[in-house]
């Protein structure tokens, strides 16, 4: 069984990302069982292929998607463009929670929940948001789906600049950056009400 990866090629003078889905990769996601009860994750390769599928070839009014070229279902293949730019994961970490924060405002809108919304899913282009992994995506209108969004918003957050966190007050710092901008995007503030309860508790 071929591991999963993502493999850039080059044809027609275009690159091309190739995205091989594996039930053995998908193992990384076990470690999420205990909060199945908050978000439906899926292992299976051909589960997480269907579901970013889905996610790529709808419109989203305030993100974009790379283009999909071409899926093999049997062999479990996605090759979609490449989206040359810098990923939200190397920028300042409050310029990052606040578009993060947009961003989910709006697709928790349009009704659809990311599951695993880590700043590096995502690549500003030419002043445009790109999402370019989403294979926990799931169009819902439940609520407890939403507010998995949010908190594991703030700590992959966290995650990918820890040394932050050290810094004064820059938690509180984020965590009105993104409650605000959320907000301001559309965002329920009954969801953020929960968000805050959950994330309390998550801190205690």
């Amino acid at each position: 069984m071929v591991l999963e990866q993502v493999e850039i090629v080059e044809r027609n003078g275009l690159k091309v990302v190739v995205k091989r889905f594996s039930d053995i990769q998908g193992l990384k996601w076990i470690g999420l069982i205990p909060f199945k009860s908050f978000y439906p994750f899926t292992f299976s390769a051909a589960g997480r292929l269907e579901r970013e599928y889905n996610f790529l070839t709808q419109p989203h009014s305030q993100i974009k998607t790379p283009k999909i070229y071409r899926v093999d279902w049997e062999r479990k293949i996605l090759e979609r463009g490449y989206v040359e730019g810098v990923k939200l994961s190397d920028i300042d970490v409050l310029e990052a929670a606040e578009k993060l924060a947009k961003i989910l405002a709006s697709l928790h809108r349009e009704g659809w929940c990311l599951g695993d919304p880590k700043p590096s899913n995502f690549i500003i282009s030419n002043g445009q948001i790109y999402i370019i992994d989403c294979e926990q995506a799931v169009k819902t209108q439940n609520e407890t789906y939403r507010i998995w969004d949010l908190v594991s918003s703030f700590f992959l957050l966290r995650l990918y600049k820890p040394l932050e966190a050290f810094k004064g007050d820059w938690r509180l710092q984020m965590f009105h950056i993104f409650s605000d901008n959320y907000l301001k995007a559309g965002g329920s503030s009954k969801l953020l009400e929960q968000y805050y309860k959950m994330l309390r508790d998550f801190l205690k």
